[in-house]
């Protein structure tokens, strides 16, 4: 059953989303009540997805916070006149200050499906900043004395909206820029209808928060700071942020710690979660992702690193894992506040068995895996016959695989049952994509796209989460919340923030109600 749905005039909201949540005001923040999940049996839970210019979810209310980042990291698209380097940037990201002639821009929201109306803009220092593309022309000029404040129109198109700083005075440079989406103010960090529909899970799992795929972090300094100029910066979203979004919503978090962070990063993260996340919540801590899996350059950190210590491929993976664990034990005093997570890979045994052996006793809570379905339909074996199936024939092999599925988490259940693990699952749902070549096939494209949009799929997650509940009964962690469907995929529940009618989110929320007795 979807959310409530709000009235047209719901400030920043575009019609038919569903209401702001109770508990939240506009504008300005109320923390909402909440109580945990029950404790033990089936949890639901979601991973989300990156923060960038192009997702078509809502976090932030100060959409600048999910501007874009240059591919070489430096966090400005440059516009340098003839022989200048790039300027020097302060510790939040600001250039220090702007040679003649030379310019830093940024794109927000360019994904098109956004709230238009009037937005705010803000922003402090001497300077002058431009709004362009999706935001009427804009030409801010400051002086330095107190905070800069001006309404801007903004109609969405898939451009999104172009901010430029022209003009920056080295002795008082523009920093602290804001972008205000409607109907808000900069007391509300998390939009209303984004909490929303993250209400109904108990778990958050921040592996792409993070960016902890192909991390290249290793020390403290190097995460990303909360007063960071964007947080869709390369070592991932604030630490802050994931904690504050929990304590607002009473979710627990599931951190992914980067597989090059040293000990003194793991007991700085270790000590800011202990301080700051709400003493009710648990924390769920895994070592990296995956990383087992070849295309992540975490799998071959842990293969050489396996070879410098003299030790298989699985049990460098185990000992790094429990390393960071006892770190987490030592900084929390015990393990009352801590899920700590071993992974496994769903359709290879062999891993979790691995890892089980070689696991010492009492180190761990849980076993980990990504029990998908529909995955094989898209593969080099299969694609071709697959793009010639009708939807309703697509379903039904969706429906068929879950039996398959149930073997493998029945395998997992019984390894992890003798380690004295609990068995969760960090990803899952479907896998409707195509691999290799396959993902260029428009007809097959649009056909597992079409799949995914069907309203058949609310009865396939169902079954799906049902068999999850009768064999393992415990934490599901579905992959992803929102996100457009592409030739790589369609993983989010949700299409975009605002979509109602989106089987797959309509299915897990259900679950969700009962499984949370709610």
């Amino acid at each position: 059953m979807a959310p409530a749905t709000a009235a047209p005039s719901t400030p920043g909201v575009p019609a038919g989303a569903p209401a702001s949540p109770p508990g939240t005001s506009q504008p300005g923040t109320t923390p909402i009540s909440w109580e945990p999940a029950p404790a033990g049996g089936a949890r639901l839970g979601t991973n989300l997805g990156y923060v960038t210019h192009y997702m078509p979810d809502w976090p932030f209310v100060d959409v600048f916070k999910t501007s874009q980042v240059n591919s070489d990291g430096f966090p400005w698209k440059v516009v340098n006149p003839k022989g200048a380097k790039n300027p020097a940037l302060d510790a939040e990201g600001y250039p220090r200050g702007l040679a003649a002639g030379q310019a830093v821009t940024a794109i927000c929201m360019s994904g098109g499906r956004y709230p238009g109306g009037v937005y705010t803009l803000l922003f402090d220092g001497d300077g002058e900043v431009h709004l362009s593309l999706d935001a009427e022309a804009t030409r801010a000029s400051h002086d330095g004395r107190g905070t800069f404040s001006r309404p801007v129109t903004v109609k969405p198109t898939s451009s999104g909206i172009q901010v430029r700083i022209v003009r920056s005075n080295p002795a008082n440079h523009v920093r602290n820029i804001r972008l205000i989406m409607p109907g808000f103010d900069e007391r509300t960090t998390f939009h209303p209808l984004f909490l929303d529909r993250l209400r109904p899970f108990a778990v958050l799992r921040f592996l792409n928060w993070g960016r902890v795929n192909r991390s290249k972090i290793s020390k403290w300094s190097q995460r990303t700071p909360a007063g960071y100029r964007t947080q869709s910066h390369e070592p991932g979203v604030a630490y802050e942020y994931m904690v504050q979004l929990c304590n607002t919503l009473g979710k627990d978090p599931w951190i992914c710690v980067p597989h090059l962070a040293d000990d003194d990063y793991v007991r700085r993260l270790a000590t800011l979660l202990r301080d700051t996340l709400d003493p009710r919540l648990k924390v769920h801590i895994e070592y990296s992702n995956e990383v087992w899996n070849g295309i992540f350059s975490q799998s071959g950190h842990v293969k050489r690193e396996a070879d410098k210590n003299k030790r298989s491929f699985v049990q460098q993976y185990v000992a790094r894992s429990v390393e960071i664990f006892r770190i987490f034990e030592q900084t929390f005093g015990g393990t009352q506040r801590l899920v700590r997570v071993i992974s496994g890979q769903s359709n290879n045994a062999g891993i979790a068995k691995q890892a089980v052996a070689a696991l010492p006793a009492g180190a761990a809570d849980a076993l980990a895996i990504a029990p998908y379905f529909g995955g094989h339909l898209g593969n080099s074996k299969n694609w071709q016959a697959t793009r010639g199936l009708t939807v309703d024939r697509l379903i039904d092999a969706c429906a068929q695989d879950i039996q398959t599925r149930r073997a493998e988490v029945r395998n997992h259940l019984a390894m992890a049952r003798s380690a004295g693990l609990q068995l969760v699952a960090y990803e899952g749902g479907q896998h409707l994509a195509g691999v290799g070549n396959a993902a260029n096939d428009e007809r097959l494209v649009n056909l597992l796209i079409a799949a995914n949009r069907h309203p058949r799929m609310a009865q396939v997650y169902r079954d799906y989460l049902a068999m999850w509940r009768t064999e393992a009964n415990s934490l599901f962690c579905h992959y992803s919340f929102v996100y457009a469907p592409k030739k790589h995929g369609s993983w989010g529940a949700l299409e975009h923030m605002a979509q109602t009618g989106a089987p797959k989110y309509d299915a897990l929320v259900e679950a969700a109600r009962v499984w949370h007795g709610r």
